[in-house]
């Protein structure tokens, strides 16, 4: 649990924070995230003079992608600054600034920690290429990248089945689609 004691924090007017959130917590369903371990939260709380509350710190992650080349596990740290405000109307005008509760003693950083790591987090993650292979794996890199088209080649061979749908569609219909739509203009009668 990422906390702050309210209390204290106004005895203070400084805490340092340091938590961790694990990677099973309910917190991280729907993330679209795999974790290794648990995310490490640390920094500072101190009041502003609003009533407010400002965090700065920093949030660190270990993240499983599946690499982008080979598509074997990777684990990768993943490490951002943190900057959160709290203020007591809840900033009407900036959506960066959230809602304190004036009367509460506790304020529970987790929402607002999993929300910047969802946002900030890369989705993707392709292994490092050293002396021309793949860091992860060891296979040449060149073996994942696809051939350059010749120049003379006027369409990608990917698209050489919906090519095909297409010119089958153009001969059952007689004609191109353009000349359908100037058919149908044709027939329909114009209100004046």
């Amino acid at each position: 649990m990422v906390q702050i004691d309210l209390l204290r924090l106004r005895q203070c007017g400084t805490l340092t924070l340091a938590g961790s959130i694990g990677p099973d917590c309910e917190l991280w369903s729907g993330s679209g995230l795999r974790f290794s371990g648990p995310v490490e939260v640390g920094g500072t709380a101190a009041l502003t003079a609003g009533g407010g509350v400002v965090v700065q710190g920093s949030w660190r992650v270990p993240l499983v992608y599946e690499c982008g080349r080979c598509l074997d596990d990777l684990q990768v740290a993943v490490e951002r600054p943190l900057t959160l405000l709290f203020t007591p109307d809840g900033g009407r005008e900036d959506p960066d600034v959230r809602m304190i509760d004036g009367r509460g003693t506790v304020l529970d950083l987790q929402d607002a920690i999993r929300e910047e790591i969802v946002l900030e987090a890369p989705r993707y993650y392709t292994a490092g290429e050293e002396d021309g292979r793949c860091t992860r794996c060891g296979t040449p890199v060149k073996e994942y990248r696809s051939e350059p088209q010749e120049a003379g080649s006027d369409t990608d061979p990917r698209w050489a089945a919906l090519k095909a749908l297409q010119t089958d569609q153009e001969e059952n219909d007689g004609g191109s689609q353009e000349t359908g739509f100037q058919a149908a203009e044709a027939e329909t009668p114009h209100a004046r």
